[in-house]
């Protein structure tokens, strides 16, 4: 098997930015907890928005446009058979990823950055202006206001378990075109996640974002 040797190689959380909706200040607060700034292509233009230099900017560059950036840190990657996304994080070995720019604006380019979380094991949170979604491992426990919205999205066929929210769910077998969970809301404060697979997709309001980095960051996430 071919390894792929890393662009980028850091104990900390990753910043990636994309370029679908986002604005400079969504940008700092992901940079308060993934510090390392990446782009995917255009996400760059947000970046420079922000008067900040990425520590690297990866893609086909095809939204790149005439935006000058120093040459070390461009990698071009011209592979059509997959998103700018997928390349970063195929391509940068880190614990944890905060998504900017994925949510919002065109469909397809959110429904392929749903696929793509399918196909990734590590945390990866995509946050918009006023959400963040990531994949539910497959245990965690989450602290959280209570009365809060939090949904729950099958992006495939899973069993899933849900304690501590109005609808409650125990092994239930959830699929995109059959049973879901979204509309939910919190009932206690600890709500509990459980799956037999990496398919669940979390929705949260954006303020549960430093619940959800402490929940998928703790020991066996």
């Amino acid at each position: 098997m071919t390894m792929i040797r890393p662009i980028l190689e850091t104990d900390a959380p990753v910043t990636l930015v994309g370029g679908g909706q986002a604005n400079t200040t969504l940008l700092a607060k992901a940079l308060s907890f993934g510090p390392i700034l990446v782009c995917a292509d255009g996400g760059a233009r947000l970046a420079a928005q922000a008067g900040l230099l990425p520590a690297a900017v990866i893609g086909d560059f095809d939204s790149l446009g005439d935006l000058e950036l120093p040459k070390e840190r461009l990698h071009y990657l011209p592979d059509q058979n997959s998103t700018d996304f997928e390349k970063c994080l195929t391509h940068i070995a880190a614990p944890l990823f905060i998504g900017v720019g994925f949510l919002g604006g065109r469909l397809d380019h959110q429904l392929a950055a749903m696929t793509v979380l399918l196909g990734e094991e590590r945390p990866v949170i995509l946050v918009s202006e006023r959400e963040c979604a990531f994949v539910a491992p497959a245990q965690m426990q989450l602290e959280l206001p209570p009365s809060s919205p939090i949904g729950f999205y099958p992006l495939r066929q899973a069993r899933l378990t849900t304690r501590g929210v109005r609808y409650p769910l125990k092994n239930a077998k959830v699929a995109p075109d059959g049973l879901i969970s979204t509309s939910n809301h919190v009932e206690a404060g600890q709500v509990e996640v459980f799956t037999d697979r990496h398919a669940v997709l979390v929705t949260l309001p954006l303020g549960a974002l430093e619940a959800v980095l402490v929940a998928l960051s703790a020991p066996g996430k």
